[in-house]
């Protein structure tokens, strides 16, 4: 049984022990990442024995190691396991820089270690099947290439962290450049570039143009933009058409002049795919051998990224990144002389509470709303109500209670006393026992608000929970409350159901409102349909400039990567909220309110 280590413990990581690894003759023995704490958790969901303290420390222990960590690390990764005589299969692309590739393919040529580019379309049955067609003469000579992968990413996934080794290209563009190389040669003669941008720079979009010693090539891929998702494979008689998504080769047709002549092709692809270059990398640690990157399957066919191809795609990345860099600084300096200005005419974005302070006490209670109250310099504390079996409104994000408390039904199965009844773990008193909350009433939390709200002009959102179970005049009777408290002037009312947010207007032209949306296209939308005041989408979708004339109303932003009170495992990651005011955000709402004012 070969063992195994990995280094890193992300989105890839995470697929690869849930999808490649089981039935397969290895085992895991070792996990690296420079944050311990993440190593540790990742060990404990795979039950893997080791968290290596540094990369060193995982040479003595396996035979292979996987490289799942961010672009730019790989190469320092994959020089120090090679030199210590560890085989390596490093997430593409490997470097960012030709040179680099050079260096790690004589290393492990010298020492006779197996290197592999995880590439994972390279190793599938359909696109070798594909590639052998194109090759055979059916349709020709091949003389053109066009290949795209657009698929459409979070602004706050990693993506988009790191404007030089991040962004659509880099991201994608070893799928896209694969079929070229292979086809076209990985010796061309010239490239050029277009890219869209997102506010800080990262390129969500990118075309270029290859031209090679015999043929042309078309390469699309994207983060930020969608487009069909196909590659076609252009012969002197006849084509290649895969449809999206390609790089997971399914299915593909051959097609001739004569329309009616078309051959379709169809292959399994298990699964995430990732399981077809381990067992390439399995076969090759074996066979202990590393004459070339391409070696022999079983059947005879050529699997894999080859030295030449490797070469050319870092080769045609480092152009790119020669390419966008000076277009990066400019845009950097500009977003830096802009932060300055909107300092200093002290426009900075506004913080507010989600359902209180919510990392450091169970969400939506009176502790955590009277926690966030309490903040200097807090803007508003946002909250979620529901109706009980008996049509009293009560504080509850989720429709059923079970991640939060100790029952397991829906809000509304529950008469108001029966859901007093039930606990929340909160934190521990002065003696270490286990303390309770309960689910508060809205009554309840606007009696504790009030004095903030009066003294300090501390706001509440009120998102009425109507877009999974319709609580039918839950709004009515929610603005019945809040004029009753005389609380009016201090009560936004959001839901992610437009018909709830017109309502409210209905009722009361005068009321303030707030579109809910996971994307800020459907939050503009559905502001104008309900002549809403504001837009509360999801940060993730704020990937551009908002249009100018937006400039006046609120853009309220949420994010879900943050976790809550001893709920999940999640790290707390650092929310560069005060960059997000670029792209026109106003206001976030955050778990950690804390963080950001105290």
């Amino acid at each position: 049984m070969l063992k195994l280590g990995i280094i890193g413990t992300g989105r890839i990581a995470e697929r690869f022990m849930n999808t490649a690894v089981d039935g397969r003759d290895i085992k895991v023995v070792c996990v690296y990442n420079p944050r311990i704490e993440g190593s540790e958790k990742f060990a404990e969901r795979h039950s893997i024995a080791y968290v290596c303290q540094s990369v060193e420390d995982m040479c003595g222990k396996v035979d292979g190691v996987y490289v799942a960590s961010p672009h730019e690390t790989h190469y320092q990764y994959v020089k120090t396991l090679l030199n210590n005589g560890v085989n390596v299969l490093c997430e593409k692309p490997m470097s960012l820089k030709k040179s680099d590739i050079l260096e790690l393919q004589n290393i492990s040529k010298e020492k006779g270690l197996v290197l592999m580019e995880a590439v994972k379309t390279a190793y599938c049955p359909g696109f070798n099947e594909l590639i052998r067609i194109a090759q055979s003469g059916r349709i020709g000579t091949v003389v053109d290439v066009e290949a795209s992968f657009t698929r459409l990413t979070p602004m706050t996934t990693r993506e988009y962290l790191n404007p030089v080794c991040n962004g659509s290209f880099m991201e994608l563009g070893s799928y896209v450049l694969l079929p070229v190389m292979r086809l076209l040669g990985s010796d061309y003669k010239s490239v050029y570039f277009n890219s869209l941008r997102a506010y800080n720079g990262v390129d969500t979009y990118t075309k270029a143009q290859i031209e090679c010693a015999n043929g042309m090539a078309t390469v699309k891929t994207g983060i930020g933009a969608k487009s069909e998702g196909q590659l076609l494979v252009t012969g002197t008689k006849g084509y290649i058409l895969a449809r999206s998504p390609w790089w997971m080769t399914k299915h593909f047709e051959v097609r001739y002049e004569d329309p009616d002549k078309i051959e379709t092709y169809d292959f399994p692809y298990e699964s995430s795919g990732l399981q077809y270059e381990l067992d390439e990398f399995i076969k090759r640690i074996q066979m202990n051998t590393q004459e070339k990157m391409v070696e022999k399957s079983s059947e005879g066919e050529s699997i894999g990224v080859s030295r030449e191809e490797s070469l050319g795609m870092a080769d045609i990345m480092e152009k790119f990144i020669d390419w966008n860099t000076p277009e990066l600084e400019e845009i950097r300096q500009s977003n830096s002389v802009r932060l300055e200005e909107i300092k200093k005419e002290n426009k900075g974005v506004k913080v507010w509470a989600h359902r209180g302070c919510c990392y450091r006490y169970p969400e939506n209670t009176l502790e955590s709303f009277e926690a966030a109250a309490k903040i200097p310099g807090i803007a508003g504390i946002e909250l979620d109500v529901q109706f009980t079996k008996d049509k009293e409104i009560v504080v509850f994000h989720d429709e059923n209670v079970k991640r939060v408390t100790d029952g397991d039904r829906n809000v509304c199965e529950y008469t108001l006393k029966e859901i007093k009844e039930l606990k929340i773990k909160s934190n521990k008193d002065a003696q270490g026992n286990e303390t309770y909350a309960t689910i508060p009433t809205l009554r309840e939390v606007l009696t504790l608000l009030k004095p903030y709200c009066e003294k300090n002009g501390l706001l509440i959102n009120i998102e009425l929970k109507t877009s999974v179970i319709r609580y039918e005049g839950i709004e009515e009777k929610t603005m019945k409350l809040v004029e009753e408290m005389e609380m009016k002037d201090y009560i936004v009312y959001s839901s992610f159901l437009r018909d709830s947010v017109a309502l409210v207007k209905r009722l009361d032209s005068g009321a303030k409102t707030g579109m809910l949306a996971t994307d800020i296209y459907d939050c503009i939308e559905g502001m104008v349909a309900t002549k809403a005041d504001a837009i509360h989408p999801y940060i993730g979708s704020l990937i551009y400039e908002l249009p100018k004339d937006m400039n006046d109303i609120p853009v309220r932003v949420w994010n879900v990567e943050e976790p809550f009170f001893n709920n999940d495992d999640r790290p707390l990651k650092d929310w560069k909220w005060d960059e997000y005011v670029l792209c026109g955000v106003t206001d976030i709402i955050t778990n950690v309110p804390e963080r950001y004012l105290v």
